[in-house]
């Protein structure tokens, strides 16, 4: 009787887990999608990205791992989401040096500091938002062209 109350309780716990495990968070829109980076910086005075650079985002939701461009180099580290909750964690890069357009590599470095400060999203089919320490943000979408 003792073995089949623990094993009902074990069951119940594993159940329970696996429940929790895929409700975890609410990243399904933000999952699995190339995210093309937009504007940054603070709200009311965000930067455009600069015209001939391309930054984007993909958070693969199978590995927990974010990549993509930053403009010039490569990026790639480890996300957590919890609720509306963002963590990018351990966060590497290639190390080229890009001299044009001008002003590439300063774009690329806060877009990369500011990405690694990131706390909560907001995101649907299109639009992606990451907020970030210091108030600042990210403002992605999913297409390529300029909106």
């Amino acid at each position: 009787m003792k073995i089949l109350l623990i094993t009902a309780l074990l069951s119940i716990s594993i159940v329970i887990g696996l429940a929790a495990c895929s409700t975890s968070g609410s990243s399904s829109a933000l999952d699995d999608t190339k995210w093309f980076l937009r504007f940054y910086a603070e709200p009311g005075d965000l930067i455009s990205v600069i015209d001939g650079t391309e930054i984007t985002a993909t958070f693969d939701s199978a590995e927990d791992r974010v990549s993509g461009s930053s403009g010039c180099n490569t990026y790639f580290g480890e996300y957590k989401v919890e609720d509306d909750k963002l963590s990018i964690l351990e966060m590497a890069y290639t190390e080229r040096a890009c001299l044009s357009p001008e002003g590439v590599m300063e774009q690329e470095q806060e877009y990369l500091f500011i990405l690694s400060n990131a706390l909560s999203f907001q995101a649907d089919d299109t639009t992606l938002t990451i907020f970030c320490s210091g108030g600042l943000q990210l403002y992605f979408t999913t297409s390529a062209g300029t909106q």
